[in-house]
């Protein structure tokens, strides 16, 4: 095909699609679907109740720091110990032999630098030698530390009042370095952890938290906050929380039984009201949301003061009041007086 007649088609081509109807303009004045939320403090004002496990607040697992044979077990499962008692011993014959072998050979070495250091005096010997006694002394008495270590290091005591949990090995046993003797928790103070909801994450005021027995549901034992971890669950978008509490004297709690937490909120943070973040706007210092009115379907700016706090909730403390209608997410698109629809999941 020449080029003159291809130049002659184009038009009639351009011409031929050009028949076809406009596509119809997307219309600038479409009415922005926005998400909704009402205002409450229904969830601040009731109790919540989370299953947990209890747990020890101090645990360690004993070993001793040499090798030998174990020639004294003190303790049994479920006993109670204090701070101090004697738990296990290797044997001890190696280790004093080898004490007493240090011993003889820093006090030799001591005796023998004392006597060159005379002679050196005297000029009778050079100050190199005088130096070489000096290092094996030191040497010796390094060795003698090591073996005064080694004969503490063979008696294994508890280091905090306790409760034996475990006991994996037995009388007469050659035991190694390191390997686990017994394992001790103490019973003075036990911990809870459970999982929260990030709404309920509070940096103004502290719940009353208590823990209830599933064995024993009549006994409520009040909590003290230890920690918060701030890395929230990805699925459940839950915090972590541990509490520890005190067991009394005439109940058996131990690690590993079934407790309920009964979280309830005190009267001053029953009035505070709770708004997701995404829906507080910020201009400068003041912080601001959007206000929908049902009736116009239009939004208006309302100034708030909020408390700062974890999680996609925030507490209000003014501005706002029960049953006022915000917008949830999407207001920094919004003007005031601007016209809205509620957005249909």
């Amino acid at each position: 095909m020449s080029v003159r007649r291809l130049a002659w088609l184009l038009p009639l081509a351009f011409t031929l699609f050009g028949c076809d109807a406009p596509l119809e303009p997307e219309s600038s004045n479409a009415i922005r679907p926005v998400k909704l939320f009402t205002v409450s403090n229904e969830s601040s004002e009731q109790t919540h109740r989370y299953p947990a496990v209890i747990a020890a607040s101090k645990e360690a697992e004993l070993s001793f720091q040499v090798s030998g044979l174990l020639q004294e077990l003190n303790i049994k499962t479920a006993q109670e110990i204090k701070q101090g008692d004697v738990l296990a011993k290797l044997d001890q014959r190696d280790f004093s032999n080898q004490l007493a072998s240090a011993k003889a050979e820093y006090e030799n070495a001591e005796r023998e630098y004392q006597r060159l250091a005379k002679v050196a005096d005297k000029g009778l010997i050079s100050q190199s030698d005088l130096t070489k006694q000096r290092s094996a002394r030191d040497i010796a008495k390094a060795q003698l530390g090591i073996a005064e270590k080694a004969l503490s290091d063979s008696v294994l005591t508890s280091p905090f009042d306790a409760m034996v949990a475990q006991v994996p090995v037995t009388r007469l046993q050659s035991i190694t370095a390191g390997q686990a003797i017994t394992t001790i928790i103490a019973t003075d103070e036990l911990e809870v952890t459970f999982d929260v909801p990030s709404r309920l994450i509070r940096s103004d005021q502290e719940p009353l938290v208590e823990l209830i027995l599933n064995n024993d549901p009549g006994v409520r034992l009040p909590t003290t906050f230890k920690e918060l971890e701030l890395i929230a669950d990805l699925s459940s978008q839950t915090y972590p929380i541990t509490m520890v509490f005190t067991p009394p004297e005439d109940k058996i709690i131990l690690p590993g039984m079934l407790a309920t937490i009964e979280v309830t909120p005190l009267p001053g943070e029953q009035s505070l009201l709770q708004v997701p973040l995404a829906a507080i706007q910020s201009q400068g210092d003041q912080r601001f949301v959007w206000l929908f009115d049902p009736q116009s379907n239009t939004v208006s700016r309302r100034d708030v003061v909020v408390k700062d706090g974890i999680g996609d909730q925030l507490s209000v403390e003014s501005g706002l009041n029960s049953g006022d209608v915000i917008v949830a997410a999407g207001g920094a698109y919004l003007s005031e007086g601007l016209e809205v629809r509620p957005w249909q999941e």
